[in-house]
């Protein structure tokens, strides 16, 4: 199964926004996703960004999941 994230690139933290079953997507942690967004010291910043990636892309997941801290697990 796929997975799709929202990473914060300051913080390494991430969370799963998207469960791929088959060929459709399916939202998850939409609950959480207010309070991640909240949560970002930096949103303010005028060059704030995050990146967004899959699971399945070993170059995205060794760079940013691997060592990131999961929103939801803090």
């Amino acid at each position: 199964m796929n997975r799709k994230y929202l990473v914060d690139t300051t913080t390494r933290e991430y969370i799963c926004v998207a469960l791929k079953k088959g060929q459709d997507w399916i939202p998850n942690n939409q609950d959480s996703l207010p309070g991640f967004m909240d949560s970002r010291t930096n949103k303010d910043v005028a060059d704030f960004e995050l990146v967004t990636g899959e699971f399945s892309d070993n170059n995205f997941f060794e760079k940013w999941i691997r060592n990131g801290t999961n929103f939801l697990a803090k």
